[in-house]
Order: structure tokens, then C-alpha cells, then sequence
């Protein structure tokens, strides 16, 4: 199981030069930042826990790498989810479904599901372990810092005294503890999910000491998981150009927003692979909807 040391491809594109850590390439249970968010648990026993619990999206990667981590640690896995459309339920592929086939216990909540979720930490008993949306809790660190040190190895054989490195954010913990540990370097992220104010809030609940946050490249334009037809058009466009796959839901919004902000930076840049191209086929479902 390959969950560190990813390489990274280079491709030029509008005249530039960007660099891709391959985090896509680890291992697919849990390719990407999910390899990194969830390292403390697959590197350490937990003998007092047989039950996982989490919440999210019907869609999300996590999601399905939560369920393979259950799997492999022989765990119940309860994942509360908002009511579920027709569409979401009578699908046969993606995350959801994948995750169900891993024995994933799916519990959807009709109302009041933010508050629930809010709640749930309190709720929780010692056989339990919660992991919230998006894996944003300290346990993450352990394994973005394992990135941080590959990224700054990297650097060094590339005689790189300036690095621009790029992610994607969601909840943001994995943009804020790459900046914490390559304090040298400057970190970007976009809000894909939520406004700026949305990022900087879950910034502040991971902070333990007095540390320097990640650069937000604002992102006023684009819904989360919502297709347009540009993000397909650019995202298509690096994708043939780079022969990278990427994922459908972060990468466009994310590639979008780099490539208009790239006159505020003028370092060599490393765009971090978060993976989660198992969910492709859902989303190119509704691009194809809008581009038929």
C-alpha cells in the first residue's frame, strides 16, 4: 500500500511551467490528501475503537476512503448524510456506492442535520471515533507534515529558493498545516466549498499556536459541485495538455481560479493532486447535462 512519496509531473501550459504532486497516484483507497489526512490512523492501533463515525456529502471522497479504512480495520461505519435525492439513490457507481458495498451504514437525516452534525462530537462514546467532514481535525497534521517534507526534499534537488504551492480547499486543513510546516514557502488555496470567510473560520478552529495561514485566492463565482461550461472547458484543456486526470469537483474551480490570479505570483509553482478521481463519472454526469 503506496501512501507516501508520490512523483511529480511538470507540463507547460499558456506559457507557463507548472509542477503536479501526484498525490492521485498513491493508493486508491486512499488516493490523494485522503492518503495524507488519514496516515495517524492506518500508522496507528486503536484497539479500543470497532466503530467509525463521520458525515458529509453523498459524493465525498473521504467518504469512500473512511469506508475502506473501516474495511481494512475491521469497523463498523456510520456516515449521516442529508436526505438523498432519487437521482443519488438510484446511481450505481461513484462514491456512494462504493462505500455502501464496504459496509458503510448510511443514515440520512431529514432535518435539522447541521445541527446534529454540530453535536455529534458529544455524543460520541469510547468505542467510537469521529472524524469530521473533510478529516478537519489536529490528526490530520500527522500526515500532511509527511507531504510537507517530501515537497520540501523536492524543492532542495530543484534548487527552488521560492515555491508557490497551490491546493484546493474545502475545510482547508490541508492548506493550513502544509503552510505551518513549509513556513519558507507561500501557500495558495481557493474556497471551493463556502465563501472566503467559510475558509478562514475552519482556519481558526485547527490553529493551536501563532501561525502564518495560507494565501486565499478568492473564489466569488463558482457553487461547489455546480457545473459550468468554462470550468469544463479549462479543466479539459490542462487535462489534455498535462495528461493528468483530475478530479471533477475541486480541480476545475481550483485550475480556474489559479490560472486568473497568476500575475500575484511570480515563484515556480507545485499544484497539489488531492485525488478523489474515483467520483469522476458522477460529476461528468452533469456536465454532460448541461452540455448536451
Amino acid at each position: 500500500m503506496r501512501l507516501i512519496n508520490s512523483p511529480i509531473s511538470q507540463f507547460d501550459y499558456k506559457q507557463h511551467t507548472f509542477y503536479v504532486k501526484r498525490d492521485d497516484l498513491l493508493d486508491p483507497q486512499f488516493s490523494g490528501n485522503k492518503a495524507r489526512k488519514l496516515a495517524y490512523y492506518l500508522e496507528n492501533s486503536l484497539p479500543h475503537i470497532d466503530t467509525l463515525v463521520s458525515y458529509g456529502g453523498s459524493q465525498s471522497n473521504l467518504m469512500y476512503s473512511l469506508s475502506c479504512l473501516a474495511k481494512l480495520k475491521q469497523w463498523n461505519f456510520i456516515y449521516y448524510i442529508k436526505t438523498l435525492s432519487t437521482q443519488a439513490k438510484s446511481e450505481t457507481s461513484g462514491n456512494l456506492t462504493y462505500s455502501l458495498q464496504n459496509g458503510m451504514q448510511l443514515i440520512e437525516l431529514k432535518n435539522d442535520y447541521n445541527s446534529f452534525c454540530d453535536n455529534l462530537a458529544s455524543t460520541i462514546k469510547s468505542n467510537q471515533l469521529l472524524i469530521k467532514q473533510g478529516g478537519a481535525q489536529i490528526e490530520a497534521e500527522y500526515g500532511i507534515q509527511q507531504l510537507a517534507h517530501e515537497i520540501r526534499a523536492w524543492a532542495q534537488q530543484q534548487n527552488f529558493q521560492q515555491l508557490a504551492i497551490f491546493i484546493a480547499s474545502g475545510t482547508g486543513t490541508s492548506a493550513l498545516y502544509l503552510q505551518k510546516h513549509l513556513p519558507e514557502f507561500e501557500v495558495y488555496t481557493t474556497n471551493c466549498v463556502g465563501s472566503p470567510e467559510y475558509l478562514l473560520k475552519q482556519f481558526e478552529a485547527l490553529i493551536t499556536t501563532k501561525q502564518n495561514k495560507p494565501n486565499i485566492l478568492v473564489n466569488d463565482t463558482y457553487r461547489f459541485a455546480t457545473p459550468y461550461a468554462e470550468l469544463y472547458k479549462t479543466i479539459t484543456d490542462i487535462q489534455n495538455t498535462s495528461q493528468i486526470e483530475f478530479d471533477m469537483v475541486y480541480d476545475p474551480i481550483a485550475w480556474n481560479i489559479l490560472l486568473n490570479h497568476l500575475n500575484k505570483i511570480s515563484s515556480p509553482i507545485l499544484y497539489i493532486h488531492c485525488g478523489g478521481t474515483i467520483g469522476n463519472t458522477t460529476m461528468l454526469k452533469r456536465y454532460k447535462k448541461i452540455l448536451s
